[in-house]
């Protein structure tokens, strides 16, 4: 093939060569992290001086690991990969309350409301993520290894020192009086740290996106089932302690930093947990070198992806405020859970859509966006701030006339009842 497809197979929609290298380019970085990996493996790392009398690196060497690093990588790396591949192609939407109609039984769809492509679109994103928060990981703390060359736990057994060596002058000895096997020589040198979080607090994160958890209700089933991936990941983490591979710090800071490239990694292809209204749909096909387009209202109220909604609790908040039923609590420009602003939107088979066409400008801050208020400081719920500025006017001197009246000041703003007080004199408005 002499030049790039013009489209991909989740995409009805013709791409430009960049957006699609864009995509490959990301494939191409992983496929890097990972070759590094290899090879910052094969370098020699730097040997740290160490102290036949230190305690902490006496421990025995076990032949026999609890969890090798074979299996380690299963389960960060391929578990997580299988979950979110069974749970994107086959389980997203079954459960959705907004199912679309089959035009042709006229029965709702038991797949739910997300097409093919929509489906491997929410794929390649997951996968990703994935590799790259493994692969960022990986790359960082195989570079620490290298740059530290700090002792593990069990490096004197490796070590075997020679019979009648003890240390220098200065308190401490290096790696010459070691009759070791070379490679369990090296390999005792990489200490710190152990990223153990990398896949598998990725995979709680998703998870937590794709079950809306943080949407106010709270459902402890779902945090428990988001908790079991960093349950796994601390188990994995306890047995390099158990197996003297790692000292309690070497776990804890690589532990640390598995969290933070998971987060970044989950970002960079998924909306915030904090927004569970987008529902962990993964972001749109990426553009430049325009500004963000506002994004597309849903069509019609009973999609899938409408607002998270509380009926109840809505009912019981319209009755203490005195609104009438029926009537919206807050105007729909000022709150973000009941809008429809968002970049969904639905194709003309009656289904949503996150992947290709049907989205072109992906979630990024909009040029005039209303920023978040709190009542509690003081300040308004109207989305604008109210100018309450004065503006001169010119006035011709009437013989006789008194002091002349104060100017009427513009209020821009929407009250908490929907009423337009744009252009209201001031004294009007209050």
């Amino acid at each position: 093939m002499d030049r790039l497809p013009d489209k991909l197979p989740f995409s009805k929609r013709r791409l430009e060569q960049r957006i699609i290298l864009s995509y490959i380019f990301d494939y191409v970085i992983l496929i890097a992290c990972i070759g590094g990996f290899y090879v910052l493996d094969s370098i020699e790392p730097f040997h740290q001086h160490f102290s036949l009398r230190n305690i902490s690196i006496q421990y025995p060497y076990a032949v026999h690991e609890h969890i090798t690093i074979q299996e380690a990588l299963c389960i960060s790396g391929l578990a997580p990969l299988v979950i979110i591949a069974v749970y994107t192609i086959f389980i997203d939407g079954i459960f959705s309350h907004h199912k679309p109609l089959d035009p042709v039984s006229g029965k709702r769809k038991f797949t739910g409301p997300y097409r093919w492509k929509d489906r491997l679109w929410e794929l390649n994103c997951g996968i990703l993520g994935l590799l790259l928060s493994q692969g960022l990981a990986f790359v960082i703390t195989q570079v620490l290894k290298n740059a530290c060359g700090k002792p593990r736990p069990d490096f004197i057994d490796r070590c075997q020192p020679r019979a009648g060596s003890h240390d220098a002058i200065p308190g401490l000895s290096n790696s010459t009086i070691c009759t070791g096997e070379h490679a369990l020589i090296k390999d005792g040198f990489r200490s710190w740290p152990s990223a153990s979080f990398a896949g598998l607090f990725y995979l709680s994160l998703w998870m937590s996106g794709k079950l809306h958890i943080m949407d106010n209700r709270g459902e402890a089933w779902k945090t428990l089932l988001v908790m079991i991936p960093c349950l796994a990941a601390t188990l994995v983490a306890v047995t390099r302690i158990m197996d003297a591979r790692h000292h309690p710090f070497d776990v804890i800071s690589g532990s640390l930093l598995g969290i933070i490239c998971a987060c970044i990694s989950y970002r960079q292809y998924f909306p915030s947990l904090s927004e569970p209204w987008k529902k962990g749909r993964a972001h749109p096909i990426r553009t430049w070198g325009r500004d963000p387009v506002p994004p597309v209202p849903l069509a019609g109220p009973d999609g899938s992806l409408v607002a998270l909604r509380n009926p109840e609790e809505e009912t019981a908040q319209s009755k203490a405020m005195g609104v009438a039923p029926g009537e919206p609590l807050y105007p729909a420009e000022s709150n973000p859970y009941t809008s429809s602003r968002y970049n969904y939107r639905r194709s003309q088979d009656g289904n949503w859509s996150s992947s290709s066409e049907d989205v072109a400008s992906g979630y990024e801050m909009q040029p005039g966006y209303s920023r978040t208020q709190n009542p509690a400081l003081g300040e308004p719920m109207a989305r604008y701030d109210i100018d309450t500025a004065y503006r001169s006017q010119p006035q011709e001197a009437v013989p006789g006339a008194s002091a002349p009246q104060a100017p009427a000041v513009t209020v821009t703003a929407h009250s908490d009842r929907g009423r337009d007080l744009t252009d209201v004199p001031y004294r009007e408005a209050l």
